[in-house]
């Protein structure tokens, strides 16, 4: 016999988490934009922009420091990442069955990616200093949640306790990845020669 995905009328319950899920979908969507527009922005832009005053220093703020703003954003994205995949697998189970697994895993790896992950950060790529205006303010009011800096920092000493050595105080809050993103805006922003990237690239690979 073959397997019959049997569908159950969605619940109340079922419904509000839905809601719920939407709203951390667009929570996310808003954090992968922040993400990508703020490692993207260099410093001699972000102080440009900051000449006209409003988001434009709270942008210059951020990108002066960003060990004050990465682990905490990345930590809150994880665990909205955490919260919106396990709300989906239990509506998906409740309403599918047996079937809910696949289809939520299915839904979170096809149609959340994109709409949370490749979107949002392909908007920030293409409109860069737009991403990182839009979400330098909130990004600041985020990182400045007193809980949310607690925990950061608990688990930066849990890994250097974890990872032998001196430790980083403020956390690993420049990847390679990072690094590069941030000298590709200044190349395309005429900051830097050509020149100087290919030789600041060498060094980081």
């Amino acid at each position: 016999m073959s397997p019959v995905i049997v569908a159950a009328a969605a619940t109340s319950t079922d419904w509000l988490l839905l809601f719920v899920i939407f709203v951390l979908l667009l929570v996310l969507a808003f954090l992968a934009i922040a993400e990508m527009g703020l490692s993207r922005m260099s410093k001699p832009r972000a102080n440009s922009l900051a000449e006209s005053g409003g988001s434009g220093r709270s942008l210059a703020r951020l990108v002066d420091e960003p060990e004050h703003w990465i682990n905490p954003l990345l930590l809150t994205v994880n665990v909205c990442q955490t919260v919106q995949a396990t709300l989906t697998g239990i509506v998906a189970g409740r309403v599918f069955g047996a079937w809910g697994v696949v289809i939520g895993v299915v839904l979170n790896v096809i149609v959340f990616f994109v709409l949370a992950e490749a979107v949002p950060k392909t908007y920030a790529v293409l409109h860069s200093d737009r991403a990182a205006l839009i979400t330098a303010k909130p990004v600041r009011a985020l990182v400045a949640f007193p809980p949310l800096q607690a925990i950061s920092r608990g688990l930066i000493g849990l890994t250097n306790v974890i990872v032998r050595g001196k430790g980083l105080k403020k956390g690993p809050f420049v990847s390679e990845q990072e690094l590069l993103g941030i000298l590709q805006a200044a190349a395309a922003d005429e900051v830097i020669e050509h020149e100087e990237r290919q030789l600041i690239e060498s060094i980081i690979e």
